[in-house]
């Protein structure tokens, strides 16, 4: 049954009371008649001039209920309900984005603001003091993700019905921040050989203690006198330079390496039909299945790569842990490629940077930037041509060469030297 509010004033203001029923903490039901205030007495000095506002403030309680769900707050809506629909909606990184960015930067800002009452002054104020507190030590790119993640909790919340009206994040100022988050680092060609190089023959020696205690192996240097621990990696060569192959010759995501498995080698081309997130399998980020799998050139130095660890009877996964499940590329990064990496004086840059390397690489081939895109399967070649072609000094001093070249011998050029 729709409420028409008791209006009342005082201390200076201008309050409206209503009834509605809320949970309590043992799940029972009870009756609440709360207030809410309008304005002020000196901006709105008579009754007649506020009733509009209270009418306006009721007709959207109305609309919304007054059962238990109406009048949750924010933090409750975003525990109870945002969160478990997006475990059921999203697996991986897009599930992690929202559950993290709501943990450290928004849920202790969100404190008693019930979320039928959130307005856009209230989501900019969140922002602000995110900004006040971190300013730019945080990027631009995080303080998107806080606002598109405000902007998925209200969306939620307007398709069940317990916010009525547009979406209070529209229009709301996002922090500057600083221009990059982390740096997009790239390798180059020559990178890549090198780091082929340096795993030839077998085993693998890892030249520093690991992180955590495995069952190694302990050398120790008696002519020098110094004694040190090196580790014998659990991976071939063969099988390193395979995974170094597939990410710097075939542009693929991490999590598409891991989720390879030997029938998606067709030979002249290599099909991505699903990416593995931890342990979870699941369709790659452009939504490519075994249906309508995305579909890669393999070159031939890739082929042999391949060829090299490739099994007489070839199943499962193309690069298996020891249980048989997809090897954890981090902690092969971790465990054996930043120590190796550094013991040669050499940067780890991550696995992405072999991805950006290929765009860059073929960039500097000649290869058009629409044909890089389809090999990378981007949807937008924008994304491309912002986050993974990467101009290096080389190429720019290059390209001022050629405009040197080209203008030197022109006649105004030619009299100013002589001048």
């Amino acid at each position: 049954m729709a409420q028409q509010g008791s209006l009342y004033q005082d201390h200076g203001s201008w309050f409206v009371r209503y009834w509605e029923t809320v949970e309590n903490e043992d799940g029972t039901p009870s009756r609440k008649n709360p207030a809410h205030r309008l304005a002020s007495v000196k901006d709105f000095p008579k009754k007649s001039d506020v009733i509009p506002l209270k009418n306006q403030f009721m007709d959207r309680l109305n609309r919304i209920g007054f059962d238990p769900g109406s009048g949750v707050t924010l933090v409750d809506f975003v525990v109870n309900t945002f969160l478990p629909a997006c475990e059921r909606r999203l697996t991986g990184a897009g599930l992690k984005c929202y559950r993290d960015t709501w943990n450290c930067h928004l849920k202790s800002r969100a404190g008693g603001l019930r979320l039928r009452d959130v307005r856009p002054m209230h989501i900019q104020n969140i922002l602000n003091s995110i900004e006040d507190e971190h300013g730019t030590k945080l990027a631009h790119g995080t303080y998107k993700t806080m606002k598109v993640t405000l902007s998925a909790i209200f969306t939620e919340a307007r398709n069940l019905g317990v916010y009525d009206g547009a979406n209070p994040t529209t229009g709301v100022r996002i922090p500057k921040g600083k221009k990059h988050g982390r740096k997009r680092l790239a390798y180059s060609l020559d990178e890549i050989l090198t780091h082929l190089g340096l795993f030839t023959s077998d085993p693998i020696i890892v030249p520093q203690p690991l992180p955590r205690k495995r069952k190694t192996t302990r050398i120790t240097r008696r002519r020098t006198g110094i004694k040190a621990e090196v580790y014998v990696a659990g991976i071939s060569a063969n099988q390193m330079r395979a995974i170094i192959g597939v990410t710097a010759f075939a542009a693929l995501r991490k999590g598409e390496i891991r989720g390879l498995w030997w029938d998606d080698d067709r030979g002249e081309m290599l099909a991505i039909c699903r990416s593995v997130w931890n342990t979870t399998l699941k369709s790659t980020k452009t939504d490519e299945d075994v249906d309508e799998p995305g579909l890669v050139p393999v070159i031939r130095p890739l082929r042999l790569l391949l060829d090299a660890i490739r099994p007489e009877t070839a199943a499962g996964f193309m690069f298996p842990n020891r249980c048989g499940g997809a090897l954890d590329l981090d902690n092969i990064a971790d465990r054996i490629l930043k120590p190796v990496f550094e013991a040669n004086g050499m940067q780890w840059k991550g696995w992405q940077a072999y991805r950006r390397g290929l765009a860059t690489n073929l960039k500097e081939l000649g290869v058009e930037d629409t044909t890089i895109q389809c090999i990378l399967r981007h949807e937008d070649v924008s994304t491309t041509q912002r986050f993974y072609i990467k101009t290096v000094p080389r190429v720019a001093q290059e390209a001022m060469r050629v405009l040197e070249e080209k203008i030197a011998c022109t006649a105004v050029v030619q009299q100013t030297a002589v001048n």
